[in-house]
């Protein structure tokens, strides 16, 4: 699954940066694929632990 995510992230940076000007919905082709990395982005990071829930562990 994280493998999905990787790609779709890449494929959506790739058409955020590459759409051309020329076209009439190049806007919103840019603001869907910086949708799509952010939610990307939040869902690869979900797993990754935090630093301080080592310590909040400690103190309990």
């Amino acid at each position: 699954m994280k493998k999905v995510f990787i790609l779709i992230v890449l494929i959506a940076a790739f058409f955020a940066f590459y759409t051309p000007k020329e076209s009439n919905y190049s806007i919103y082709i840019k603001v869907a694929a910086i949708v799509i990395v952010m939610i990307g982005v939040m869902k690869l990071m979900q797993k990754v632990p935090s630093r301080n829930q080592e310590n909040k562990e400690d103190e309990i």
